[in-house]
């Protein structure tokens, strides 16, 4: 039976196809038929043309013969011959030229001794003794078709050559006449003449009514695919509609296809409930806040798989109430529990019936971790500005005592046990100032001073820096940049801090010598320095504690380098991770996106 159904709805959507197909086909015979017609019609035309050509400039030649025989009188024939010639109704123009392309002879007699145009080819510089034909733009979008050939006016029984050229010039030749003086005037007589350097005459017809007929059958070829299609698309319309009930209700299940896609795939929980308090919907992220799976709670009634605290709202709203964006705290299946905003609407249908309800549960995990880090940010910027204070009033009595102390080292011998102990005084000023400064800078909020940066030149000046501590002590620096980074937007001299604090530790960490290699390049979106040294490497215990503030291994470290560096690559929106093996060496990966954005500007998208 379902067989039998599906049949006559999978003609029906073929049936279009098929006209189309036959569309095509039509529409293709017919231009295929008009391109031949319009071949076969340019063939005839310059068949035809260069025939009627060929046949104008034999009988031109004659004319020309007898006029140099002198047998129309005594005035200059050609150019009468010429004018009238071309005073038939298709020819435009008939022209003689020698080899440079100089008028000798023309129907417009003030055209005489003037280039001709257009010019012939390289390969057709010295036409033919029979012949040929091309087609040429005249004044404004006029086409000519033009015949042309050597001219070659010969005497009956005279050959060419020397003996032709003396019997044009005037002399006796067995008895025969002697070439009128006056068939043609002016200088262009002698080039016309010679043999050697032969002219050629051009006959120039317009081919407009063969253009004419060209166009009306392709306009008539045009008028037939327009037919054709317009048919076509009155059969594809009409089968369009009688579908269209079918298809309409494909494109409801569609529609619902969709919009069930869209709901399993929100980032928000959403669970409905019919009038009889049953879940009849639950998408995947609401299964996460319910700690349970989706077949168990679908189906199920609402007071057995919704907390107390989401029924406590339903209940408001059964009495009227509304709850919009109200903030739950959820338990979760690691014991934590899960900040989240819900919000509950009544389903009405189109008769005003009460269908049930939808929880929409939004997650505010992250935005309550960016509070919890901006609170941390405020509060570490107090105890700047409380460092700052602390600062200034302990580094006042520090710089007495350290000239104090420097005081009493010059008075006592330079063995002495007093002036050591005032140097070690002086020494210990000189760390507790150096101490404040640090912590003033971690404590401090950073603000960054993005400009455009050249990577390479930005990683070559912090190399030359620290140069001089590494040549003495042994140490080998390897440094690899990838050709053509772009230039990226960061803090030129706070990242230039981190790379020298990074290899001022590298440094320290080989004092029998070794190598330092750097290596920069771009993967995907980020922006990657690769920072290693074959130095004494880092305990797994410690590795987790060096970015930490005061943390240090060194007799005479702060701890607050590596804070503050991790701080630094933070703010451009960077990480920084460590891979060290004791003994070994260790290497630092930094890494920082290619398009910059501010933390602020990311905490705002977030939010």
């Amino acid at each position: 039976m379902m067989s039998e159904n599906k049949t006559p709805y999978l003609n029906r959507s073929i049936s279009p196809w098929v006209i189309i197909g036959i569309s095509v086909v039509l529409v293709g015979v017919v231009l295929t038929q008009a391109v031949m017609n319009y071949n076969r019609e340019k063939k005839y035309m310059g068949q035809i043309l260069s025939e009627k050509g060929a046949a104008l400039i034999r009988s031109f030649e004659a004319g020309t013969i007898t006029g140099m025989m002198g047998r129309m009188g005594s005035e200059a024939h050609l150019q009468t011959l010429l004018e009238e010639t071309s005073a038939q109704e298709d020819i435009s123009y008939i022209v003689i030229a020698d080899q440079s392309g100089v008028v000798l002879a023309h129907n417009q007699e003030d055209k005489i001794g003037s280039p001709f145009t257009p010019p012939l080819s390289k390969a057709d510089a010295q036409p033919a003794d029979h012949p040929q034909w091309r087609t040429v733009k005249g004044q404004g979008s006029k086409d000519y078709f033009e015949v042309y050939k050597t001219f070659l006016p010969t005497l009956k029984g005279h050959g060419q050559g020397n003996g032709f050229r003396r019997h044009m010039m005037g002399n006796h030749i067995n008895g025969s006449h002697q070439c009128a003086q006056n068939w043609i005037k002016g200088p262009s007589r002698q080039r016309l003449l010679d043999p050697e350097k032969r002219p050629a005459i051009f006959i120039g017809m317009d081919i407009a009514p063969f253009e004419y007929a060209r166009k009306e059958d392709i306009q008539n070829s045009i008028i037939s695919i327009v037919l054709i299609l317009f048919l076509g698309l009155g059969g594809i319309v009409s089968l369009f509609w009688a579908q269209n009930h079918a298809r309409s209700r494909r494109l409801l299940l569609d529609t619902r296809a969709f919009a069930s896609e869209l709901v399993t795939s929100l980032p928000m929980g959403i669970v409905a409930v019919d009038d009889a308090a049953k879940v009849i919907y639950v998408n995947e992220t609401a299964s996460i806040f319910l700690r349970k799976a989706l077949d168990q709670i679908k189906g199920k009634n609402a007071a057995q798989v919704l907390p107390p605290s989401l029924l406590a709202l339903l209940d408001q709203v059964d009495q009227g109430g509304f709850v919009s964006e109200q903030e739950l705290k959820l338990p979760s299946r690691t014991g934590s529990v899960i900040p989240v905003t819900v919000t509950i609407t009544k389903i009405v249908g189109e008769r005003e019936n009460f269908i049930g309800h939808v929880f929409i549960l939004k997650d505010l995990s992250r935005i309550r971790a960016l509070e919890l880090e901006i609170k941390q940010k405020e509060k570490l910027a107090a105890v700047g500005i409380l460092a700052a204070g602390v600062a200034h009033e302990v580094r006042n009595p520090l710089s007495s005592i350290k000239g104090y102390a420097t005081y009493f080292s010059s008075l006592f011998d330079p063995q002495s046990d007093n002036k050591k102990a005032a140097n070690i005084m002086a020494d210990e000023v000189d760390r507790v100032n150096r101490v404040i400064s640090e912590l003033l800078e971690f404590a401090r909020p950073i603000e960054l001073e993005l400009k455009k940066t050249r990577i390479f030149e930005l990683v070559d000046k912090a190399l030359r820096l620290i140069k001089y501590e590494a040549d003495p002590a042994g140490i080998k620096i390897i440094s690899s940049v990838e050709p053509q980074l772009p230039e990226v937007e960061v803090d030129k001299d706070r990242l230039i801090q981190v790379l020298l604090n990074i290899f001022i530790n590298a440094i320290q960490a080989m004092p029998s010598g070794g190598t330092l290699t750097v290596n920069v390049k771009a993967r995907e979106n980020m922006l990657q320095f690769a920072i290693s040294d074959t130095g004494s490497g880092i305990s797994p215990q410690d590795q987790a504690n060096i970015f930490n503030p005061y943390f240090t291994t060194k007799k005479r470290g702060t701890g607050l380098g590596l804070a503050i560096a991790f701080k630094i690559i933070e703010s451009h929106g960077g990480t920084i991770t460590i891979e060290s093996l004791k003994n070994k060496g260790t290497t630092f990966v930094i890494t920082i996106p290619l398009k910059q954005n501010t933390l602020e500007q990311n905490k705002e998208e977030l939010i």
